[in-house]
């Protein structure tokens, strides 16, 4: 019977260092818990008052074009353009020409090999009056 008293206590102090260590992941937990909570407070803070910005520009931008709806349209028109000209130009690839395709590449440097001829004094000399 003394062995059982003795492990029977061993299993109390046990039972209360596992209790310890509970009690500290729920502290642990419980500060992640407020933690979390801060963070989606100020989330939804900062989405009220970028929505409540956004709303308020978006007011004065149609105050402006209700002013000034010649001026809004060919903005918006000249902005379009540009854009569509933009990615037009980002997105088209160069077309490959007629030479491009069918000259060889020997042939395409052919005045450059000629040079050394001098072929317009060639011609020149043998032209009447020279």
């Amino acid at each position: 019977m003394p062995n059982q008293k003795h492990g029977q206590a061993n299993d109390r102090q046990n039972g209360g260092a596992n209790q310890g260590e509970g009690g500290q992941i729920q502290d642990v937990a419980s500060k992640i818990q407020e933690g979390a909570a801060q963070v989606g407070e100020r989330v939804r803070d900062g989405y009220g008052v970028a929505r409540d910005e956004f709303s308020h520009r978006y007011r004065q931008a149609e105050g402006a074009i209700a002013r000034n709806p010649s001026q809004s349209v060919l903005l918006g028109f000249g902005v379009g353009f540009g854009l569509g000209v933009l990615l037009t130009a980002m997105l088209s690839r160069r077309e490959e020409s007629w030479y491009d395709r069918y000259v060889p590449d020997s042939l395409r440097n052919v005045p450059d090999r000629l040079r050394h001829l001098h072929v317009p004094e060639t011609i020149a000399r043998h032209m009447p009056g020279h």
